[in-house]
């Protein structure tokens, strides 16, 4: 009881610092440390074998652990493509981009299923980049503004953007590894996974996301007045930008590179996002020397990348290390795992037993924010209620996988979601607010669809 209790007071004063504007990375860190030293005090042991001696400096070594190794795989990874991000801007090839797709678009006065098309465009994009924060860079870099010039309101953007990455599927996504691997199944082709059950059943729950999310987006702008981007009221025309309207092309190009270079299309090599990143930092730096016949000028022009970089560290970069460590911290408590063991203790109906798999996935990720650390914990849960109810393995393991994905949407304490409000300026709280609606419906019909194609 007292770990349940612990992690509900962590969970409403994060809650609580957001809605009063607190720092929050001051919050997350001031947290993180309470909650372990609270660890230590109860006999706990904060960094088991990996211990430097005392247990009092463990709870600092915590840090650097968690820092460590964020700053070696997303964190790196967000860099590079928000370094490249700022080069775009420096050089006008965003708003090239974004105004020449938005001028055609602006005839369509269907802003709200623009919206949702960005996010179908985002999940499909997930096949190839499993990386939620990758996906939410790619679309903040590419389609956000284009949203907001054809008169998307910032938080239906910004909303719309947290829903991008909200599947799990592809030979690629190493979650399905490991839940194959927690659930004790050998031998299986993830490639068949993928086409015969996990397509249709996620093509079902995106569409009903899609649908459930325009009207419930129209509504909150109504109820809450929101406000349009001033870009829109002062968006330039083409000849007003002043570069060559092939520049449109460069904000795109680590998203080409990626997918051509992937499994899906040239399967013999197979690039990083960061040397995407790079390989298209050299060609845009290369295409602007030519266009702008100045060598020195453009050749120091490319340390704002770098000074883009050090932008985002010290802002997103630094909530993604202590969103990390706080999210380690409530797992090192243990009081989400009663409540999942408490909530999935009883047996019913194959179709509540199902119901509560995928809805508990969104919980656990939408309070906690941890994706693969609650795979392990939901993956063995889920088995036994699988072998209980007698159902098919492989497609309610990828349902419970399902549940997860798309409480990323709903988290207000996940890196991705720390950083898509520090990019877009909204307040995490109201995509969360948004999204739970077309999130939850999106669940059932990933149940139901389930249930009915494998039950």
């Amino acid at each position: 009881m007292i770990q349940i209790i612990a992690t509900v007071v962590l969970l409403g004063l994060l809650i609580f610092s957001i809605v009063k504007k607190y720092n929050t990375t001051v919050v997350l860190l001031t947290l993180s440390l309470v909650a372990y030293a609270g660890l230590t005090i109860a006999g706990g042991s904060v960094m088991g074998e990996n211990t430097c001696g005392s247990a009092f400096f463990d709870v600092f070594e915590m840090i650097r652990s968690s820092a460590s190794g964020t700053m070696g795989g997303n964190v790196l990874i967000i860099m590079s493509i928000y370094g490249y991000i700022v080069y775009m801007n420096h050089i006008k090839a965003s708003d090239m981009f974004a105004t020449m797709v938005a001028s055609p678009l602006k005839k369509i006065k269907k802003p709200y299923l623009l919206a949702a098309m960005m996010i179908l465009v985002g999940n499909i994009i997930k096949i190839v980049i499993p990386s939620g924060i990758s996906v939410a860079a790619l679309m903040i870099a590419t389609l956000y503004p284009v949203l907001l010039k054809v008169g998307c309101s910032k938080a239906t953007s910004a909303s719309a953007v947290l829903m991008s990455y909200l599947t799990v599927w592809g030979p690629s996504d190493a979650s399905l590894y490991t839940a194959l691997s927690l659930a004790g199944i050998e031998d299986v082709s993830v490639s068949e996974w993928f086409v015969q059950t996990q397509i249709p059943v996620m093509l079902v729950t995106l569409i009903v996301a899609l649908v459930i999310f325009i009207p419930v987006s129209k509504y909150f702008d109504k109820r809450e007045h929101a406000e349009l981007s001033t870009e829109n009221l002062e968006s330039k025309s083409i000849k007003d930008i002043g570069v060559p309207y092939f520049y449109a092309v460069l904000p795109l190009l680590p998203l080409i590179t990626i997918l051509i270079f992937s499994e899906l299309v040239v399967g013999s090599i197979v690039i990083s996002v960061v040397a995407a990143c790079y390989f298209c930092l050299v060609i845009a730096v290369i295409i602007h020397t030519i266009c702008q016949r100045n060598f020195k000028q453009c050749f120091n022009d490319v340390s704002v990348v770098f000074n883009g970089m050090g932008d985002y560290f010290k802002g997103p970069g630094i909530l993604l290390v202590f969103g990390t460590l706080f999210a380690s911290a409530l797992n090192s408590i243990g009081g989400m795992k009663l409540i999942v063991n408490g909530l999935t203790s009883f047996e019913s109906g194959t179709v509540i037993a199902v119901l509560v798999i995928t809805l508990l996935g969104i919980f656990v990720m939408g309070v906690t924010g941890v994706y693969n650390g609650n795979v392990s914990l939901i993956v063995p849960v889920m088995t036994s209620v699988i072998a209980s109810a007698g159902l098919e393995t492989l497609p309610f393991l990828h349902l419970a996988l399902i549940g997860l994905a798309l409480g990323s949407a709903v988290t207000p304490v996940a890196g991705a979601s720390l950083y898509i409000a520090s990019a877009t300026n909204v307040n995490i709280l109201t995509c969360v607010k948004r999204n739970l609606i077309p999130v939850v419906c999106g669940g059932i019909a990933a149940a139901i669809t389930t249930l009915v194609l494998f039950g």
